[in-house]
């Protein structure tokens, strides 16, 4: 009898370890097919991202090595890069970088980040380009964290890091550049000085800023609806609610700060309509806002195209940059326009 029971034990032990083998194969091979998903949604994307450069040379020593900086660690640790400008100066101004990939790929080390970053560097401004969680493993909530928490990083220990924390510009491309637009709208919308005190404005490249929009009959794309989903968690019909939560164009405002916006008329994955409304929603409040249309654009087009257009989008972004983070007054402006 009592062998009888030892075996039974052993039976429940055994499949107990197989349950455990099972659900850890099923997982792999989850990930597996939706990173396999991923590429072929996505290859011309990850082709521009991986390859693409901009359409302006940088020169060579006018920005000095990425230096590498974990800012937090969660269940795995999340670092940013800084790449200076090569002049020694006591504090640079400060562009806050977030990359692109839907929310559910992409990296700092790509050549989309880095080809900005060198670049920015060298017309003068220390670049900090960071990584975030994926939307496919966690929330889209724990990505705006991971935003807000790199962004507190850089200030509390701007003195050793030599960043200027009272001029700093967000910007990002495609879905970094929503989590840009998202930041300087939400916070400047409820009033949060802290949060917003040093933020002179925001540049975003194809960015969504209602992710409504991702479902619009102009998209030609599998991944953005794919990559939407999955970061929302459901499409419009059963996450509505979610969806209108985390998009910047709802909580615009006469405190939003100064806006870049670029897009491409011929953008299949993000349409250019969502930068046309949020741009005219900004400047009905009486913020300055500025949209530059490519005629010929597609998606991520600074990094195919080398005509003449694309290279004075790419320096009216340097001009925007330097004319805001040379405004002293943007702080005093919001202040005054809560009152």
């Amino acid at each position: 009898m009592k062998k009888e029971v030892s075996n039974k034990g052993e039976y429940k032990k055994i499949f107990k370890i197989f349950g455990i083998i099972l659900l850890f194969f099923l997982f792999f091979w989850n990930a597996l097919i939706t990173f396999f998903l991923i590429i072929l949604l996505n290859v011309k994307t990850i082709k521009k991202s991986v390859f693409g450069n901009l359409p302006l040379e940088v020169k060579k020593g006018s920005y000095t090595d990425a230096i590498t900086v974990e800012y937090k660690k969660d269940k795995i640790p999340l670092k940013f890069d800084i790449y200076y400008p090569s002049k020694v100066k006591s504090k640079f101004p400060v562009v806050f970088f977030a990359h692109g990939g839907g929310w559910i790929t992409g990296s700092r080390k790509l050549s989309s980040v880095t080809a900005w970053a060198k670049f920015l560097a060298s017309r003068g401004f220390a670049v900090v380009a960071i990584d975030y969680r994926y939307g496919y493993f966690n929330k889209y909530e724990e990505l705006i964290e991971d935003y807000n928490d790199a962004l507190n990083y850089i200030k509390d220990h701007s003195e050793e890091l030599n960043l200027d924390k009272e001029n700093i510009l967000l910007m990002g491309t495609s879905a970094g550049g929503t989590l840009s637009l998202y930041y300087a709208a939400y916070n400047s919308y409820y009033n949060h000085f802290e949060k917003m005190k040093g933020i002179k404005g925001v540049v975003a490249w194809y960015a969504p800023s209602d992710l409504l929009d991702l479902w619009s009959k102009q998209i030609d794309s599998l991944f953005a609806q794919f990559a939407v989903t999955t970061t929302m968690k459901g499409t419009p019909k059963t996450k509505f609610e979610e969806y209108k939560l985390y998009s910047p164009i709802n909580y615009i405002s006469e405190r939003m700060v100064p806006t870049l916006l670029v897009h491409g008329e011929k953008d299949a994955t993000v349409p250019v309509t969502t930068s046309i409304k949020l741009n005219q929603k900004i400047k009905e409040c009486g913020v300055p806002s500025t949209l530059l249309i490519h005629p010929k654009g597609k998606h991520s087009f600074e990094l195919e195209l080398k005509d003449v257009l694309t290279q004075k989008f790419v320096e009216k972004t340097v001009s925007f940059i330097k004319k805001v983070c040379q405004n002293k007054e943007t702080d005093d402006t919001l202040n005054r326009r809560a009152v």
